[in-house]
């Protein structure tokens, strides 16, 4: 009898201990519950604006720009941007941003099929994008997004400042591209 008391004690003790163990990991039980068809994705996402080597967000185009210019005159430039990802990508212009408000400019962008699109000098031809006033340009206007570009393709936009009648004479300003960018 003394012999069954001590089996029926460790037997109690092995499953109260069972118990304990499975209490603390959680694993007492277990559910299953499947989602919904919703595809998750991973990869790279980069943007690659202009000669940028690195992946961008805000860039500061310096060649967009030009010395003793007057009021009326005129900058026009190709701007690459390229899907350096794996992914395909939505991007748009989020907006412009000038570090003087003394230097009223204009923008016009058009979507060309090469740099060569968009001459120094000519009226470039494509699809005008954007057509207002430099500071606050969105392109296109949010929450919209411009065409998506799949992994390593890219798009080259041509853009034209024109210098404000209202320019304040020795004025000069840096203008930044804030660009935005989302995976399909």
């Amino acid at each position: 009898m003394r012999r069954l008391r001590w089996w029926a004690i460790a037997g109690a003790a092995l499953v109260l201990l069972a118990y304990g163990v499975a209490e603390q990991s959680g694993a007492y039980w277990r559910a299953e519950s499947k989602i919904g068809g919703d595809i998750i994705r991973s990869g790279t996402l980069a943007l690659r604006v202009g000669g940028a080597s690195s992946q961008v967000s805000n860039y500061v185009f310096d060649a967009f720009g030009g010395t003793d210019l007057a009021p009326a005159a005129v900058v026009q430039k190709p701007l690459t941007v390229r899907n350096a990802g794996d992914v395909t990508m939505y991007y748009r212009l989020q907006n412009v941003r000038q570090s003087s408000a003394a230097l009223p400019l204009t923008l016009q962008i058009w979507l060309v099929g090469a740099e060569s699109g968009c001459p120094a000098s000519a009226a470039p031809g494509g699809t005008a994008l954007y057509s207002g006033a430099m500071a606050g340009a969105q392109v296109p206007g949010a929450p919209a997004w411009a065409p998506t570009l799949a992994p390593g393709a890219s798009a080259v936009w041509c853009l034209r400042g024109t210098v404000g009648a209202a320019a304040v004479p020795n004025t000069s300003t840096t203008v930044t591209f804030d660009f935005l960018a989302s995976s399909s």
